[in-house]
C-alpha cells in the first residue's frame, strides 16, 4: 500500500484499490511492506535533500528478550536500507 498525503489517496497496490485520506495535506509518501513495515519519505524543509523514516514493530515475547527482539529490529532496517541502496 501506498499512501500519498498531498494527493489525500491510499492505493492497495495489491487489490488495486484507492480511498481517500481524511487527514491534513502534507508532502509525504508512506511505503507500507508486507512484513508491516513502513517507510515514510519526505523532503527537507530546509535542505535540498529528501527524509526516510523507518518503522518496524514485532512482539516483545518478554522483558528479557529486548536486547535479541532490537537487534532484529535493527537488522529489518538495515535489510530494508540495503535493498534500497540507499548507502
Amino acid at each position: 500500500m501506498i499512501n500519498d498525503y498531498e494527493k489525500q489517496i491510499s492505493h492497495n497496490i495489491l487489490a488495486g484499490s484507492k480511498s481517500a485520506i481524511d487527514l491534513t495535506k502534507s508532502d509525504v509518501l508512506q511505503f507500507f511492506l508486507e512484513d508491516g513495515s513502513k517507510i515514510s519519505v519526505r523532503p527537507s524543509g530546509t535542505e535540498p535533500k529528501i527524509k526516510f523514516y523507518f518503522s518496524v514493530n514485532t512482539k516483545l515475547e518478554s522483558a528479557s528478550a529486548f536486547d535479541a527482539t532490537e537487534k532484529i529490529l535493527d537488522k529489518r532496517i538495515a535489510d530494508i536500507i540495503a535493498d534500497m541502496k540507499l548507502t
